[in-house]
């Protein structure tokens, strides 16, 4: 941004008419100075236009002079007079309206000394401070504008804005080129626009709502007018404000203003420098940060800042390669090379220089790639420096090292080297690694992985290791099952195979739950009003004894499926009986488990009236051996088919209340339909003992409208299963919850839907496996 000084005072001249009104501010003197005793008698405040009274900031009084244009006399300002003003730079100042005439009653030569006074004071004190902001108006406006006019505006705005100015109102005469009637905007030297008209045509401009702005911080807006106009004309309105320059802007065949970021505030801007730069002392131009960079590596690259971009100015530069005694350092430039250069004179810009502790190579610049550099040594110093102009690509060096050599290492049977190359020199190094089946031993001890180093010794810094053969150990043993050797009797190593079988009758767990839902009983037939099960039949079937009698199903080899009210407040896991694997409820042949852990469901609220969610898992200590009378029931999967509708036929099983026990002596069971939810739900409607039970839908009903056949007390926690049709294998569709009386007409069995839990059942036991 230019910063513009204060706007000179206005000179008087002597053969042009003067300003209307010309506004001087007094400037305080030294209180050594003596006070003119002629200042306040020869000139007083109330003989000239436009004063103003009051007090400076020290309390003092001040005295503002005015001048009119009326006031000038003949002998001073020639002997030609114009009643057009011209130039009024009240507008850029105070925008007052305009003063009353000079008096007539003072001696005319004291108003020209009067007048005298005034200007070499103006002069003295410097022009007004600019106003920010104003309003132009046509003389008379809004009414009809007057003939044979002409008035200008000085316009000034403080260092680093400009002027805008837009219009209003616009309606003035017409003309060709704008001769008659017209307002001209200047700025400095150049002429911005002349406007006429209303509307603009091929060869004139009417300000329409474009805005106008000056090209420095002042501005002249000159009206006039001619000596006729045909139609009322009512001149214009325009309103002016200062702007702020953005310098930040690059204008076209201009360098920018900053180097590198250009922040632009009110009446000013400032530059910073990215990261890696700091700001010279012109405070525009950034130079780089590098020096101190050191690479010890083998091989690498280094270029000028900003390469291929165009290198920062003012910068000096100095890298270094440092590598271990044994290597030699060898310099090869590549891609481009464009450092600023001289026709005549050997690089006296911005140069390039190589040494070492040998010697020196350089300076280079121009657009030659420099020759390849075979230092010798193992250290390198690398220094460029640049001056304040050029715009260059800079350079861009690849270096490698060369070394003694190790002997080349061999590698043991089954085993290969990586990388393979022709030759080892120091700091090289390689990586041992073993075929399939066999792993790295050095000694005794099996080592994960191995790397040598070469040395200045020419020696690798560690012995090399054999690959020997995988021996995987005796094999595990498995639970009702046995290990054959294959491949020759204890033969445990690479690729040898063993075979397991399992001891008749056997199932084979080939992934979690292969064998589940698998029963004698591959049909659906036509408890209470039930039939007695056979061996195989259930095979799912779980008898829990705790605090409550209860049922529970099976699921994989290690956890049971039950209600959550079987076994809620159960707090001493020891004293839950679990057996599995006999139809007599008081058989001595049966299986025992022992829990590890009870899962009740978090939402379950235990309070005999709300038995949603009534879902628990328990988890066995120990797996159980699976076998003909023990098998695990399947979870319904997530195809629509496993979906249960009104009609379909389930089979409930349980040890519970029958006809003419309150508990079965064996296990059976019955075949009961999936009743519609709103039926079951109008059928409890209409018994008032059970208004306060809840029915869900995490609930399914199930039964005979007649009654006859259902699960009962005792029952609860068992499973209501379902045959899958395509693979024939049975799923567990709900769980025994609760229900009213046992059998009774229109009082279905309410069973837990366990199709809305195996989310729930998969996330215990996977994260309790």
């Amino acid at each position: 941004m230019k910063l513009l000084g204060r706007s000179p005072a206005p000179i008087l001249p002597s053969p042009s008419p003067a300003p209307r009104f010309l506004y001087l501010h007094s400037t305080p003197k030294s209180p050594r100075s003596p006070r003119p005793p002629t200042t306040v008698p020869l000139c007083p405040a109330q003989d000239i236009p436009g004063v103003e009274k009051g007090r400076r900031r020290d309390g003092r009084r001040r005295r503002v002079w005015g001048l009119s244009a009326d006031s000038w006399l003949p002998g001073l300002a020639g002997q030609r007079w114009t009643n057009r003003p011209k130039v009024d730079p009240t507008a850029s100042l105070t925008n007052r309206a305009e003063r009353p005439g000079v008096r007539k009653d003072r001696d005319p030569e004291t108003m020209r000394l009067c007048l005298l006074l005034a200007a070499v004071w103006h002069t003295a004190a410097g022009a007004p401070r600019p106003e920010m902001f104003g309003r132009l108006t046509s003389p008379g406006f809004p009414a009809v504008y007057p003939n044979n006019k002409e008035k200008s505006w000085q316009l000034a705005a403080p260092p680093g804005h400009v002027i805008k100015i837009y219009f209003t109102h616009f309606n003035l005469e017409l003309s060709y080129l704008c001769e008659y009637d017209y307002v001209k905007l200047r700025s400095g030297d150049k002429e911005l626009v002349t406007l006429c008209g209303q509307e603009s045509t091929d060869t004139e401009q009417a300000p329409g709502n474009r805005t106008f702005r000056s090209i420095g911080n002042s501005l002249v807006v000159t009206f006039r007018s001619d000596y006729s106009n045909e139609k009322p004309f009512t001149g214009f309105e325009a309103f002016y404000a200062a702007e702020d320059v953005d310098e930040c802007a690059t204008l076209p065949g201009r360098e920018p203003a900053c180097d590198h970021h250009c922040h632009n505030y009110v009446g000013g801007f400032y530059c910073s420098c990215s990261l890696g730069y700091t700001m010279h002392r012109d405070k525009r131009t950034c130079s780089a940060k590098c020096t101190g960079l050191v690479l010890s590596e083998r091989s690498g690259v280094i270029t000028s800042p900003d390469y291929p971009k165009g290198y920062p100015k003012l910068s000096n530069c100095s890298y270094s390669i440092r590598v271990e005694d044994g290597f030699s350092i060898i310099l090869e430039f590549v891609e481009s090379f464009d450092v600023e250069t001289h026709a005549e004179v050997l690089c006296p810009y911005d140069t390039l220089k190589i040494k070492t502790d040998k010697r020196e190579y350089g300076p280079f610049c121009g657009q030659t790639l420099p020759p390849r550099i075979e230092t010798g040594s193992n250290t390198v110093e690398i220094i460029f420096i640049t001056d304040v102009s050029g715009d260059h690509t800079g350079w861009k060096i690849k270096y490698i090292t060369t070394g003694l050599s190790c002997l080349k290492p061999g590698a043991p049977p089954n085993g290969y080297i990586s990388p393979l190359q022709q030759e080892y020199t120091v700091k090289d190094h390689f990586s041992l690694s073993c075929l399939k089946g066999y792993v790295l031993l050095q000694g005794d001890k099996i080592l994960k992985s191995f790397t040598a180093t070469c040395q200045k010794d020419r020696s690798w810094n560690q012995p090399m290791p054999k690959c020997v053969v995988v021996d995987c150990g005796p094999p595990a043993d498995i639970p009702s099952g046995r290990v054959s050797y294959i491949t020759g009797p204890e033969v445990t190593t690479y690729e040898a195979e063993i075979q397991y079988s399992c001891k008749i009758p056997f199932y084979t767990l080939k992934t979690s739950n292969d064998v589940c839902g698998i029963s004698t009983r591959t049909a659906v037939e036509r408890i209470f009003g039930g039939k007695m099960a056979k061996f195989g039949e259930f095979p799912w079937q779980v008898r829990l004894r705790g605090e409550r009698f209860g049922g529970g199903a099976l699921l994989y080899d290690n956890w049971v499926l039950t209600a959550a009210h079987v076994v809620y407040g159960h707090k001493d896991l020891s004293s839950l009986v679990i057996r599995m694997g006999a139809l007599k409820r008081l058989s001595p042949n049966y299986i025992q488990a022992w829990a590890e852990a009870v899962f009740i469901h978090e939402d379950y609220l235990h309070d005999n009236v709300n038995f949603n969610n009534d879902i628990a898992l328990i988890k066995l200590k120990h797996r159980i051996e699976i076998n003909g009378n023990i098998t695990p029931i399947c979870l319904p999967g997530r195809d629509s088919r496993f979906h249960l509708k009104p009609n379909d036929l389930g089979t409930v099983s349980g040890w519970g209340r029958t006809e003419n026990r309150p508990l079965a002596s064996s296990l059976t069971y019955v075949e009961v339909p999936v009743v519609d939810t709103q039926t079951c739900k109008n059928a409890y409607a209409k018994k008032k003992e059970v208004t306060k039970f809840l029915l869900t839908d995490n609930m399914i009903c199930a039964g005979f409208e007649s009654g006859g056949k259902d699960a009962c007390a005792g029952d609860s926690g068992g499973p209501l299963v379902f045959l899958d049709s395509e693979t024939k294998k049975w799923f567990v569709g709900g769980i025994v919850s609760w229900g009213l009386q046992c059998g009774v007409a229109e009082q279905y069995g309410v069973y837990t839907n366990v199709n809305n839990y195996i989310s729930w059942i998969e996330n215990i036991i996977l994260n309790n496996s």
